[in-house]
């Protein structure tokens, strides 16, 4: 399984993407179209920035200036505001929130990776939370060790590498479908899938559909695959404690899903109808 790491060279660009592109910047209090090809803004991206927005897109799109620091992306608080100022400049990020400070990637950003994923999209208060709480997972789970497959067809090959034939992989349209939960190996060797709490679902709902979806996976090899839940709160982790061990999550649920509770709070997503529209 491929490691990911920040010093991965920056994907080469394909020429279909060597274009102008159209951001905005506020000047004197009014709103300007600037126009800069893409080819020029890719001249800004250092080693770092590149491997920060990849990761960054991988992760869902959205962080504060705390998580940029925790990824890299500069040693200090005002290096990673100054970093930020100059992607979202460039059209490479858009500021969402004024406090906290929220950044998401926009379709430039989603270019480095080679695909249109929908971190650029606009999504709604407790999805961007649920993104939030996943890059803290995400940094986390980097200090247990454990490593992050993210590229879609990375995952399924090392799934199959572990023994697990993609037909007992979820699927969606007649497909495998692993892009809305996170990859990661263990440092002993056990594969995990980490899916983020959603607050404005129930936790007996998310259990049940998660155990659905990767209970092809969990009838094969049930003790070399985990399921992880990450979590903001321990009254969320209880109630997926208590849901595990109830039969509608299957024979195997109680000794392979875990709750998972993030040690850093996301403080609360304020975000006003002008802040969106943006």
């Amino acid at each position: 399984m491929r490691r990911h790491s920040f010093s991965r060279p920056i994907a080469r660009v394909p020429q279909r993407f060597v274009r102008t592109a159209i951001h905005h910047d506020y000047v004197d209090g009014a709103w300007t179209f600037v126009s800069i090809r893409f080819s020029k803004r890719l001249l800004l991206l250092d080693e770092c920035r590149g491997a920060f927005l990849r990761t960054l897109v991988y992760l869902g799109g959205y962080c504060t200036v705390e998580q940029a620091q925790k990824l890299g992306l500069a040693n200090s608080p005002s290096r990673v505001v100054a970093q930020l100022q100059l992607l979202q400049n460039a059209g490479f990020l858009r500021q969402i929130a004024n406090y906290p400070v929220i950044h998401q990637v926009t379709k430039s950003a989603t270019r480095l990776v080679g695909l249109d994923l929908m971190a650029r999209r606009r999504h709604t208060r407790p999805t961007i939370h649920c993104r939030l709480v996943g890059v803290n997972f995400y940094l986390e789970a980097r200090a247990w060790p454990a490593e992050f497959t993210f590229a879609h067809s990375e995952k399924i090959t090392a799934l199959n590498a572990a023994g697990f034939p993609t037909d007992a992989l979820p699927h969606v349209g007649g497909r495998p479908y692993l892009w809305q939960e996170f990859l990661l190996r263990r440092a002993d060797g056990k594969l995990c899938v980490a899916a983020v709490d959603r607050p404005d679902n129930t936790p007996k709902y998310q259990t049940r559909t998660l155990t659905e979806r990767y209970r092809g996976v969990l009838e094969r090899i049930p003790f070399e695959f985990r399921l992880i839940v990450v979590v903001g709160s321990e009254g969320r982790a209880r109630l997926y404690r208590k849901w595990a061990a109830q039969p509608i999550a299957g024979r195997f649920t109680q000794h392979t899903l875990k709750p998972y509770q993030v040690r850093t709070p996301i403080p609360q997503v304020n975000i006003s109808l002008e802040e969106k529209q943006q």
